[in-house]
């Protein structure tokens, strides 16, 4: 899809899918100039960190997560890329509730969080797939408070979730003192009611104005639609260079 880098995938684990690459897609759509430093929370085995890296070239790209088989994943993807892709990013294994970010803030973040509570359904045998879809270390609360302390001045935070949480997602929003600067929704398809995903963009300040974005993925045929292959080509195409 993206460049001439593989993605690694367990068999029978938890699998990339279209959330990563909306979210991957708006954090690049919304932010023209590449950020010196950034950040993936909960970067899984590093899809949206990849994508977003390959269209802005930051200075540097810190992931974090909790599950060592996706790290591992992750970091060979890594360790195959180009010298430059190799020094400026880096993922590592911990849990971001409880790390402290230091005096200097991230310039861009993105988040994907786990969908669903503990409580609501069948949790997978599988770790790596029960962590991705299930809050075991909590939802997008906690992604939220990470990011907020996390988020530098003037920068913003993209976030994928089930369009139908999106009063939760505000509501823990306003609790951290970030602000809804622009919500890009996905139907899966064109003729179904109303979107089942959305990419969330916050800030520490307030916009004039909030960005608005809709896209069905698929037509009632099943068929890929133009406006979503316009999001994957944006997505192919050439890497930008820094200033």
């Amino acid at each position: 899809l993206i460049g001439d880098w593989h993605i690694y995938q367990r068999k029978g684990g938890h699998r990339t899918s279209t959330d990563d690459l909306i979210t991957a897609w708006y954090a690049v759509h919304r932010n023209p100039r590449p950020p010196a430093r950034y950040l993936d929370l909960g970067c899984g085995v590093g899809s949206v960190m990849l994508m977003v890296c390959h269209k802005l070239r930051p200075e540097s790209a810190t992931g974090i997560e909790a599950q060592s088989q996706s790290v591992a994943m992750a970091q060979r993807a890594i360790a195959e890329l180009g010298a430059r892709d190799v020094e400026t990013m880096r993922v590592q294994q911990g849990d971001f509730r409880s790390i402290d970010w230091g005096d200097h803030g991230y310039d861009l973040v993105t988040a994907s969080p786990p969908y669903f509570p503990l409580d609501a359904g069948v949790l997978p045998d599988d770790p790596q797939r029960r962590a991705c879809r299930f809050e075991a270390r909590g939802g997008v609360e906690a992604y939220l408070g990470a990011a907020r302390r996390a988020l530098s001045d003037g920068a913003r935070l993209y976030m994928v979730f089930q369009t139908r949480g999106h009063a939760r997602v505000l509501d823990a929003a306003t609790q951290e003192g970030l602000h809804l600067t622009g919500q890009a929704d996905f139907l899966m398809r064109s003729d179904r009611q109303g979107p089942f995903l959305s990419v969330f963009e916050f800030a520490r300040r307030p916009s004039a104005e909030v960005h608005r974005f809709r896209c069905a993925v698929r037509d009632a045929h099943g068929d890929i639609t133009a406006a979503y292959q316009a999001i994957r080509d944006e997505l192919m195409a050439a890497r930008r260079t820094r200033d």
